[in-house]
């Protein structure tokens, strides 16, 4: 469904959960990203696309509520002392293949954003079945269906704005350089 060509380790999760306080700090940092994207895409776009305007503003509300749930998880473990200064080489590397020409960029950036997403949802459902029952995995699980959602509206809104044959072809372009950024990163408790 979420069409990656590299799939994470399935032991990456048992390695992220193993100290939860650098991947939940990484996964903060990751949601508060989302939704400045989000509303930058619609300062950018969202005059002379109005459908954006009430979906991106929702879908930053929504993003800075998981942050606030994170941060909530965050409480019970003691954060890292050295976070990573270096920003995500992960989300730096794809928006790199975005294409500067306007209509382009919007949906390169939109094409971005479902890769993200879908990159997240594959890992939060790695978090959630490794960590069961618990509390830390049912959030996982219930963000596992959040980032399905997000990948599929921002897939949605690519091809309505630039036809399905032309952005599909351009998502599989993104979709192999993104398993090759993927693939270079050194694993870690990192969501992507």
């Amino acid at each position: 469904m979420l069409g990656l060509h590299w799939d994470t380790p399935p032991d990456w999760a048992a390695q992220a959960l193993a100290d939860p306080a650098p991947l939940l700090l990484d996964h903060l940092f990751c949601e508060r990203k989302a939704a400045a994207t989000a509303i930058v895409l619609l300062k950018r776009h969202g005059e002379r696309l109005p459908r954006l305007e009430k979906v991106l503003r929702d879908l930053a509300a929504e993003e800075l509520a998981h942050a606030d749930r994170v941060t909530a998880f965050l409480q019970e473990y003691p954060l890292p002392k050295k976070p990573d200064k270096g920003g995500n080489r992960y989300a730096q590397g794809l928006r790199r293949l975005c294409r500067t020409k306007r209509d382009d960029n919007l949906v390169d950036m939109l094409l971005v954003a479902s890769l993200i997403e879908a990159r997240s949802a594959e890992r939060f459902r790695l978090l959630a079945d490794h960590a069961g029952g618990s509390a830390l995995g049912n959030f996982y699980a219930d963000l596992y269906a959040a980032e399905v959602g997000h990948f599929k509206l921002f897939l949605d809104i690519a091809m309505d704005f630039q036809g399905e044959e032309r952005a599909g072809a351009r998502l599989e372009e993104m979709r192999r350089a993104e398993a090759e950024i993927i693939r270079a990163l050194p694993s870690g408790p990192r969501i992507h």
